[in-house]
């Protein structure tokens, strides 16, 4: 039903605010063809908000960080190097290392700007007490918005992440 409103909406706006003549209108006092522009652009990004990360992980890298219990620390993951076929999926492998006494919380925000993602909880592939591994599908990080959140439970608030 959200959908069919947006596109609704989309079109609606698209037509009384602006015309494909009016795009291509040269006319020098023309300010009409910005406003739909800027309109039209907001309309598609207003849906979700990806927020603003704190780190791009490279593939192979040790990312040290300092956790907080009040906030999260957002990262993604880079493209360069690390994309998968065209329309085929990647299994990507996120790598926490912490101290033993460290609980940690570690969730996903996929497809951020879509009015419908939420964030979920990961588990854990495989746990030991200082290692954490997270297994993530994603078809292409260059197109996907993903934000994945690491949060300090308790114990100890440095950890160092990295994508194998």
């Amino acid at each position: 039903m959200n959908r069919y409103f947006l596109i609704i909406l989309i079109l609606l706006t698209s037509y009384s605010c602006t015309g494909l003549t009016r795009l291509l209108d040269n006319g020098d006092n023309n300010t009409d063809q910005y406003v739909a522009f800027a309109l039209y652009q907001y309309l598609l990004s207003s849906p979700g908000s990806c927020p603003t990360v704190n780190l791009t992980l490279d593939k192979g890298t040790n990312y040290p960080s300092t956790l907080s219990s009040t906030s999260s620390v957002i990262f993604n993951i880079s493209s360069t190097n690390n994309l998968p076929p065209p329309n085929q999926n990647r299994e990507y492998v996120l790598v926490i290392t912490k101290d033993a006494s460290t609980n940690l919380e570690f969730s996903a925000l996929r497809l951020c700007n879509i009015s419908n993602s939420s964030l979920t909880i990961e588990s854990p592939i495989s746990s030991t007490p200082t290692e954490l591994q997270y297994r993530l599908f994603m078809n292409d990080v260059r197109t996907l918005r993903n934000a994945f959140y690491l949060k300090l439970i308790s114990g100890n608030a440095s950890v160092s992440i990295r994508q194998d």
